[in-house]
């Protein structure tokens, strides 16, 4: 299964379009979507990846892999300071 980048690229595929593609008719199409963030499993709704980004259109799919793979980085760092926090507060009290 693909994940990251290639995950949106292939929603890109199956709905027959070609690049540029704005962000907006992803999201329409698309919101809902379950995008693989990484080869763990970890995932999000495409409309939640992309509300953390500042995003109109991919103009091509290098663009693509650029900006959404800005996007999942971020989203997986923050998963993993989020998991740490919480550890953290459980056993150390802070």
């Amino acid at each position: 299964m693909a994940h990251g980048p290639d995950a949106v690229h292939e929603l890109i595929e199956e709905s027959g379009w070609s690049y540029p593609v704005s962000v907006r008719r992803l999201e329409r199409e698309h919101a809902l979507a379950n995008v693989q963030l990484d080869e763990k499993g970890n995932s999000t709704m495409l409309s939640e990846l992309f509300a953390h980004g500042d995003l109109d259109r991919f103009e091509s799919r290098s663009d693509l892999e650029e900006k959404v793979g800005d996007l999942v980085e971020q989203e997986l760092a923050a998963r993993e300071t989020g998991l740490f926090g919480r550890i953290k507060r459980t056993f150390l009290r802070r």
